[in-house]
């Protein structure tokens, strides 16, 4: 995931932790098609507004004023 997106290797802990997270949303037949996930809440993962590994995001603070002061 890392070398695709071409993110700087630092950030191996979050592919990791996005791979996880994708797994656990991924049906399985040990669980007769279900997801973990599914398994866990009850109801099947909202996969809507799922981003791809290294698509750049924006981030809107709600700290500081109008100016950010």
């Amino acid at each position: 995931m890392i070398h695709d997106s071409g993110l700087s290797k630092s950030l191996w802990g979050e592919a990791v932790t996005h791979a996880i997270w994708l797994k656990n949303r991924t049906p399985t037949r040990v669980l007769g098609g279900k997801t973990p996930f599914e398994l866990v809440y009850g109801r099947k993962p909202d996969l809507g507004k799922l981003p791809v590994w290294g698509t750049k995001v924006y981030v809107h603070s709600r700290k500081g004023g109008k100016l950010g002061t």
